[in-house]
């Protein structure tokens, strides 16, 4: 054995071993590195890197009988078990052809070109198995001892004349077989680091979310998305986390920031907070190719955001500030991605558990017009006026009553149909026009054949505003309910004669604490908001000549599509 040829395999290990410990240091190569997908000209990037280390193994090999003793099979197996079976069979070719031209006369040069692409073609095939089994030290071993026999065997059959084939596989089987089998494991290893050290990363941002979600509970569970709660939740985030600054983001303006961020940078902030809301996921300024995520303050960081959501629609972004020369962001982007989701599911629990209390306000609210004693006794009253002269009339107002109260007391949270609650409001209108007699004008007209659903009592409140706060406010009133259908939609409109609404109670519809005058209207529209919709809600015209309220209900089918959609 040629001891010679062991010393030059040993040095070309630790050449190989220097060459990745180097390697394992740049930022743009561990993230490729560590991408579970890559790009194509990430891909490429590592078929070229992989390919110049085995032309490099084969130029500083040991020269042996008219051939080259190597480690080349590191930098191919390296290659497809590191960065996917493309990569180890384009880094094949390459370091394949270039042992095949600088010596296309030597007994070797096609035998050891066909090898070296079996080995990429080897390590390709091996790739999922290693990957799922974490590189372990003797499998890895394994597959170089298996591709370096295959070697020796390929140059048996291939170079001629074969008595020097055998010469020559006879002196450079056994270090060549051995020492890159061991090399092969100290060089995987230095790669494998890679990978341990981006696990603990990723194990350390999942600590800390747990930390900042837990501290951010109490916070969030108001649904606040305003400045006072997101300044404490951003403090939260950079005390607990070390990052340099966090923002928070409406489509127009920055909220809140907190750490290192200046009121100068927030122009840029919301363009990049557009991007994410256009998106609807992660973000990054390392992207670099997208002009509205090249912000001239970011030179030594990097911005990494995601949008939040209340149910459906986004209601903000969080961006969070990184350290620029990191090897990968992806734990990064994990860490943002977990809290804005994390943040997002709180937002749309504090909008349910809002939206139970304003049923429950709305419950109350109907409840006491359903056994409003003014409305009794004006309705009882009216009954026995009719009693004697026009008893066919008084029964008749005695049904309705009966309509209503039966009506009244059905489950609030189940829907019903348009003609069911249409039927609700007749029997309230019925009643009305016959305590406010001549004064008092009523118009109903109803399509038929509609496949609608709707809240249970969700429309008398709304008959109710228009006949007292409006229609009666003249001498005399008039209002109108009108159902159609309009192409996918059931609209619903309640039209009276009155002297209107002010613009500044139209607008406090949407308020926490509407005037109690129209709570049963601002009741109303967040319940079509929250079955519906945000886009559902009342839509009301008014002037000194009357009121327009209109209601757009979808048909039943798309009900169920949506539902199903969800």
């Amino acid at each position: 054995m040629d001891i010679e040829i062991i010393r030059s395999v040993i040095l070309n290990i630790g050449l190989l071993v220097i060459i990745a410990v180097m390697l394992s240091r740049f930022r743009m190569i561990r993230r490729f590195i560590t991408g579970e997908r890559k790009s194509a000209g990430e891909q490429i990037f590592l078929i070229l890197l992989f390919g110049i280390i085995g032309i490099i193994s084969t130029l500083t090999g040991y020269e042996v009988h008219g051939a080259i003793a190597n480690t080349r099979v590191i930098s191919v197996i390296a290659g497809g078990i590191i960065g996917g079976p493309v990569v180890g069979i384009g880094a094949s070719i390459i370091a394949g052809l270039h042992r095949y031209f600088i010596d296309v006369n030597g007994i070797t040069a096609l035998a050891c070109a066909i090898s070296t692409m079996v080995e990429g073609g080897l390590s390709a095939l091996a790739y999922n198995h290693i990957k799922v089994n974490k590189y372990k030290e003797s499998e890895v071993f394994l597959l170089t001892f298996v591709a370096e026999i295959l070697q020796m065997v390929i140059i048996l059959i291939v170079a001629r004349p074969f008595s020097e084939a055998w010469s020559l596989v006879s002196a450079i089987a056994f270090p060549m077989i051995m020492f890159n089998s061991i090399g092969m494991v100290f060089f995987i290893q230095i790669f494998k680091n890679i990978f341990i050290e981006q696990a603990y990363e990723i194990g350390k941002n999942t600590t800390m979310t747990f930390e900042i979600t837990k501290k951010c509970l109490p916070i969030l569970s108001k649904g606040s998305y305003e400045k006072e709660s997101l300044d404490r939740i951003g403090e939260i985030i950079i005390s607990n986390s070390g990052y340099p600054g966090v923002a928070f983001t409406t489509g127009q303006e920055v909220i809140s920031s907190s750490g290192k961020v200046s009121r100068k940078d927030h122009e840029e902030l919301i363009r990049m907070a557009g991007v994410i809301m256009e998106r609807r996921t992660v973000v990054s300024t390392d992207e670099g190719h997208n002009e509205h995520l090249n912000l001239p303050f970011m030179k030594n960081k990097v911005a990494i955001g995601a949008p939040i959501f209340r149910n459906d629609e986004i209601i903000g972004t969080m961006i969070l500030f990184t350290n620029k020369y990191q090897f990968t962001y992806q734990s990064v982007s994990e860490f943002v991605e977990g809290l804005t989701q994390f943040f997002s599911v709180q937002f749309g629990l504090a909008e349910m558990v809002k939206q139970r209390e304003i049923l429950r306000k709305v419950e109350y609210r109907a409840l006491q017009s359903q056994i409003n004693p003014h409305f009794i006794f004006n309705s009882l009253n009216t009954i026995s006026a009719f009693c004697r002269e026009k008893p066919d009339k008084a029964r008749e107002l005695l049904i309705a009553l009966a309509r209503y109260f039966r009506n009244s007391i059905k489950t609030k949270d189940s829907c019903v149909s348009i003609y069911e609650e249409m039927e609700y409001v007749e029997a309230y209108m019925q009643l009305e026009k016959a305590r406010f007699d001549e004064r008092l004008e009523l118009h109903m007209h109803v399509e038929k054949n509609l496949d609608c659903q709707l809240p249970c009592l969700i429309l008398q409140p709304i008959v109710e505003n228009a006949i007292i706060h409006g229609a009666m406010k003249r001498k005399k009133g008039e209002v109108s309910v009108e159902v159609v259908s309009l192409g996918e939609d059931v609209i619903i409109t309640v039209k009276d004669n009155g002297h209107g609404i002010s613009q500044e109670i139209v607008s406090s519809l949407n308020d926490e604490n509407p005037s109690n005058q129209y709570i049963g209207l601002s009741n109303v529209n967040r319940r079509l908001k929250y079955m519906f919709g945000v886009d559902r809600g009342l839509k009301i015209s008014t002037s000194d000549e009357g009121t327009t309220i209109e209601i757009k209900a979808p048909k039943s089918e798309r009900i169920l599509d949506r539902a199903a959609g969800e």
